[in-house]
């Protein structure tokens, strides 16, 4: 009886010292919830709303004549879920941003310190041709559910020769339903 006393005695002081512990709370941080209601005939994918399209790198001697793109475009898409045919047939998109001083329509690099010079972003819509900033794309037929709208991206010469650096520049775009 001396053992199962003694093990009683353990097991009681140990369910106490669980129970003395308080929990703790620490501060954590703030959680930031963004929506939007439309009245369109599809909503935008929240991935295609806020993306990142990271290109290759390329070497300076592919730029080195003003208007000559480096051939190596980066696809993109901007998706879009919940289409309802009965709203409207087709879906376009234009692209809003800084364009370049010289080569007007493509996208200015604005990476600041450490930027390439006579380098810009040229747009590309889904049929392969140039689209220029404030242009509409050519439409796409839409189906009911989910569509995808494809585009690339691709460095341009603006002037001389580029030279090494960073490159970089942010557009923001609209969809318009027809």
């Amino acid at each position: 009886m001396k053992f199962n006393s003694a093990l009683l005695s353990l097991v009681a002081a140990g369910l106490f010292s669980v129970a003395a512990h308080a929990d703790t709370t620490v501060a954590g941080g703030t959680i930031k919830f963004e929506g939007q209601v439309v009245d369109a005939a599809c909503s935008v994918f929240a991935d295609s709303m806020d993306q990142t399209v990271t290109l290759d790198q390329v070497t300076a001697s592919k730029l080195a004549t003003a208007g000559t793109a480096a051939g190596q475009q980066k696809s993109f898409n901007i998706k879009l879920e919940d289409c309802d045919t009965t709203a409207s047939q087709n879906a376009s998109v234009t692209f809003i941003g800084q364009s370049d001083a010289v080569t007007s329509g493509a996208l200015a690099n604005t990476a600041g310190a450490g930027a390439a010079t006579n380098v810009a972003l040229q747009l590309y819509g889904a049929d392969g041709a140039v689209l220029p900033l404030g242009t509409t794309s050519s439409t796409t037929t839409l189906i009911d559910g989910e569509n995808i709208l494809p585009f690339s991206v691709d460095y341009i010469a603006t002037g001389a020769a580029a030279t090494a650096g960073n490159v970089s520049a942010v557009a923001t775009f609209s969809t318009t339903f027809s």
